[in-house]
């Protein structure tokens, strides 16, 4: 489906991320000029973009720069060239590149001081699935300038979400998602281990697949509002019971040789909250104890 009207636009940065966002503006009838600083990976990009050596050419005129690089003081670099802040001026900067809500700050404060509108996001897909329904992308920042161009910003993720004004709130909700994607990756990794160490074939343990993600599930809905209500008591299973399930599946790691550094930190975590007084509590009581050095 064609946008209501074509918008000019420049991605900096041709990697296989912003390669694929520019190809996606491109395809939804936008004008896309694309520059990387080795411009055979600019030139590569194809699809009807259009290819710049000089950054501060590629920037001018243009009404949507997204930005996707490798970290924030990459981008900070390109940006300090000569010509290329004045260039930027009266545009919207949409930061891409992955960081931390400090980076976030930082680059609101140097778009502020530059005339810049700013837009930080963060994506949540591989290359291959932008402009699919399986990209999401987080925005933060101001409100109208997210209205303003979100049907443009809908050519690289229909599912394009405002999460907060707060400029760090893109980057805080994708850590959030990647912190429990990678924790549980390694979790569910671990268990395989335990399971092939102990002469159980891995493919029955993952047939369970719904049995822990039904758990997670339901341990995530109730956390959601004990940590509303600061409130942590209930009767299903307490914190001492929990703890005593982990000291199992250290055991089971020693036992069966595998690296058990994974589980012995689950334990600790949970043992702190026990020696906080929790161990009556419900698990997600643990969340009490974590700013806890």
């Amino acid at each position: 489906m064609a946008p209501s009207r074509s918008v000019k636009i420049a991605v900096v940065g041709c990697g296989l991320m912003g390669s694929a966002l520019a190809r996606a503006f491109s395809a939804a009838g936008h004008d896309v000029a694309v520059w990387n600083r080795t411009p055979g990976k600019a030139k590569a990009v194809g699809s009807g973009t259009v290819a710049m050596e000089n950054l501060v050419e590629a920037v001018s005129g243009r009404e949507l720069v997204v930005v996707s690089l490798s970290n924030y003081a990459a981008s900070f670099e390109v940006f300090s060239a000569k010509g290329v802040a004045p260039a930027l001026a009266g545009t919207t900067l949409v930061q891409l590149t992955s960081g931390s809500p400090a980076d976030a700050r930082s680059g609101l404060e140097w778009a502020k001081a530059h005339g810049v509108d700013y837009l930080d996001a963060a994506i949540l897909a591989y290359p291959g699935f932008v402009a699919t329904d399986y990209a999401t992308v987080f925005y933060a920042g101001s409100r109208p300038v997210f209205d303003r161009h979100l049907e443009t910003l809908q050519a690289i993720a229909r599912n394009s979400v405002y999460v907060d004004e707060k400029i760090g709130s893109a980057a805080t909700l994708d850590c959030a998602i990647l912190e429990a994607y990678y924790g549980g990756s390694l979790a569910f990794l671990h268990a395989a281990a335990m399971c092939k160490a102990e002469g159980l074939d891995p493919k029955t343990f993952f047939s369970q697949k719904n049995s822990f993600l039904g758990l997670i599930s339901v341990t995530a809905d109730a956390a959601q509002g004990m940590i509303e209500n600061n409130d942590f008591s209930g009767d299903q299973c307490s914190l001492n019971t929990h703890v005593a399930a982990i000291e199992h599946i250290v055991r089971l790691s020693k036992d069966a040789r595998l690296s058990a550094r994974f589980p012995k930190e689950l334990l600790d975590n949970y043992k702190r909250a026990l020696s906080a007084g929790l161990g009556e509590k419900e698990l997600p009581a643990v969340f009490q104890t974590l700013t806890q050095e």
